[in-house]
């Protein structure tokens, strides 16, 4: 027995010199860090957020919610196009994500929702805007819209989180979930980065971008709330009272999305019966990356 005992002992100071050794956040996001990197901020109560207000100062405002874990340039192609159409672009980091802090807190559905109001306040968007959220960030959208419906004018859904996102339980259990997320963790969210990237020619740019953003302190614990808590949980009840709501609708989806599924899509559509619907034939999950051009033009069309 006192074998097995120093045996586990030095098994546990093992794993843990691991997980400190091969711990990729050695960088901190701070006031000097921020400067080097460019880029505008705003501070809200819960830390510093990093965001690009685009376009000319008379267009109609578009508020870009991006998705769990893919940064404001997510936006990029449609920020573009939508400032050459005349449009004027709000598209920022969600904290724990990008340039933005990563504060120790919950990272549930209210705190994306809270930031977004914050946002759009201090920056005195009065006049209704429109809101286009891909992935987790059409849930945040929804969410912001059953909230404060007075606030939008039109909706897009981009492949929308709606609910029955399927999380390994094993995130779930205390230190073991933190240690496997530090093992393996990176690496996973890297591999289906680059798989929403596939074919896209600034692939290695943005790559490079993604992986940036997980060197920062506090990146894997966003992660690990993000998943634990509601933020991938159940929107439903958003979408009903959107649904029920005066406002033209927009929702786009790839046929072949494994992550959001035809069920979650009927599901929507259900919830929200007068939405006009765009399948895209054969595109994923990384549609806004893999098609921009097209998604783009049905979203002008849509906003327009």
């Amino acid at each position: 027995m006192k074998w097995l005992s120093a045996l586990f002992v030095v098994l546990v100071l093992v794993l843990v010199g691991i997980y400190y050794i091969i711990d990729p956040e050695k960088n901190e996001l701070n006031e000097a860090v921020r400067a080097g990197l460019g880029g505008t901020y705003i501070k809200l109560s819960d830390g510093m957020t990093h965001y690009k207000l685009e376009g000319p100062d008379n267009g109609k405002v578009v508020v870009l919610v991006h998705g769990g874990t893919v940064p404001i340039w997510t936006w990029d192609k449609q920020v573009q196009a939508l400032n050459r159409a005349g449009f004027r672009t709000l598209s920022y980091d969600k904290y724990g994500r990008g340039y933005s802090d990563r504060p120790d807190v919950v990272y549930d559905q209210e705190l994306y929702k809270k930031q977004l109001l914050e946002l759009v306040d201090k920056l005195a968007l009065t006049e209704p805007f429109d809101v286009v959220g891909l992935s987790l960030g059409g849930g945040t959208a929804v969410n912001f819209t059953a909230r404060y419906p007075e606030r939008v004018r039109k909706l897009v859904l981009i492949s929308p989180l709606i609910n029955n996102f399927k999380v390994p339980a094993f995130f779930h259990i205390p230190v073991f979930g933190e240690f496997i997320a530090r093992i393996a963790g990176v690496r996973v969210i890297v591999d289906r980065f680059i798989s929403l990237f596939e074919n896209n020619p600034d692939s290695e740019k943005y790559t490079r971008l993604f992986v940036e953003q997980t060197t920062y302190k506090g990146f894997q614990r966003s992660i690990l709330s993000m998943l634990r808590d509601d933020a991938v949980g159940d929107y439903r009840n958003a979408y009903r009272t959107v649904g029920n709501q005066e406002r033209d609708i927009l929702l786009i989806w790839g046929t072949a999305d494994t992550e959001i599924t035809q069920e979650m899509i009927s599901s929507i559509r259900s919830l929200m019966p007068h939405l006009t619907f765009r399948p895209f034939e054969g595109a994923g999950h990384g549609i806004v990356f893999q098609e921009p051009d097209t998604v783009n033009n049905v979203i002008l069309g849509f906003l327009s």
